[in-house]
């Protein structure tokens, strides 16, 4: 018996069981709440992230701060995990993730050291640093929730933002549409709304392009190899595809074969400093120009990827029959 900590009904649960009858694999689905009463017996576990309902992301980064604090529980649980609690959530961090990249020479998207908590301060960071194209990004929230990607023209006076956040009577709600927003004291209120919810902020390194269009990659490692790739591609700098973008045959690009070896080098050197993850999404962007990959962030849970479940379903059977050879093993 293998287990799956998760949502009953969820796109995550609804495959993964597929996955599990097409495998002949006998599977249980535990729901959060049930955990607590459950005695998985040192069986093998896989646990996919609480579904949240809510769009509020004040109430949002609270309910990932809760789910940090039940990874911590369920690290108490005699049993095998595809996936250790505490890399999860080590990774669901985005400071924590990005400084131990950064730390051990991994390509990354820069970050800046410096805590950022208001405009000013914001302001203060980009001059110093001389990026005046940045990224705002919440420290917890994942799938671009509360995401803002702000340039400034200091020259002109004028400033850009996109993000797929809004203000709505004095609330900070995450939506599934991009805006772009030129309007500066609308910008500087939706900014001190996404920074009071702890941020991580970098610098805006401009993407590759294809079609004209950007595009980025969403790479699955997993058991020590890429098992899937897609392109991202997007009119705008956000690509996450639940904004309205487009899913790309990574293979239609034509890269060097160069540019795919230093991408699985990239993944590779990443992930050994993770050993406790045996999957996880990784987002990866080529620099404009030179193709140079570097890791944007990783997701510990990133493996739920429309173009493969609706297909071969290839990576939820791989993680079935990994936690049955693991179920074997403990026999």
């Amino acid at each position: 018996m293998i287990y799956l900590i998760g949502t009953k009904d969820s796109r995550r649960t609804e495959y993964f069981k597929k996955a599990a009858d097409d495998c002949h694999a006998e599977m249980e689905l535990v729901e959060w709440d049930e955990v607590a009463d459950k005695d998985f017996g040192g069986a093998v576990v896989k646990f996919d992230p609480p579904s949240y309902t809510i769009s509020n992301l004040y109430e949002m980064n609270g309910q990932v701060a809760l789910y940090c604090s039940r990874l911590h529980e369920l690290e108490q649980e005699g049993c095998t995990f595809l996936n250790m609690p505490a890399d999860v959530e080590m990774v669901l961090d985005k400071r924590r993730c990005k400084q131990r990249l950064a730390e051990n020479g991994i390509a990354v998207t820069q970050p800046f050291t410096e805590t950022v908590c208001t405009v000013e301060q914001l302001k203060e960071v980009m001059e110093k640093h001389r990026a005046f194209s940045v990224f705002i990004k919440p420290v917890l929230c994942s799938g671009a929730a509360g995401v803002v990607a702000y340039r400034s023209f200091p020259g002109k006076g004028t400033e850009i933002a996109y993000t797929s956040c809004r203000l709505f009577q004095g609330e900070l709600v995450n939506t599934k549409t991009l805006y772009r927003m030129e309007k500066q004291e609308e910008i500087h209120l939706l900014l001190q709304a996404v920074l009071s919810l702890g941020v991580i902020v970098e610098r805006w390194h401009p993407k590759a392009s294809f079609l004209g269009r950007s595009y980025d990659f969403r790479v699955v490692w997993q058991f020590g190899k890429i098992r899937f790739m897609v392109a991202r591609l997007s009119k705008g700098p956000i690509t996450n595809l639940h904004l309205n973008n487009s899913p790309l045959d990574w293979k239609k690009l034509n890269l060097p074969e160069h540019t795919l070896e230093e991408i699985n080098q990239l993944c590779d050197r990443a992930m050994k400093l993770f050993p406790g993850l045996s999957v996880a999404g990784i987002d990866i962007l080529l620099e404009k120009g030179t193709l140079r990959p570097k890791i944007i962030e990783i997701n510990g849970q990133g493996d739920l990827i429309y173009q493969d479940i609706f297909y071969d379903n290839i990576i939820y059977k791989q993680q079935v029959e990994e936690m049955m050879r693991m179920e074997l093993l403990q026999k």
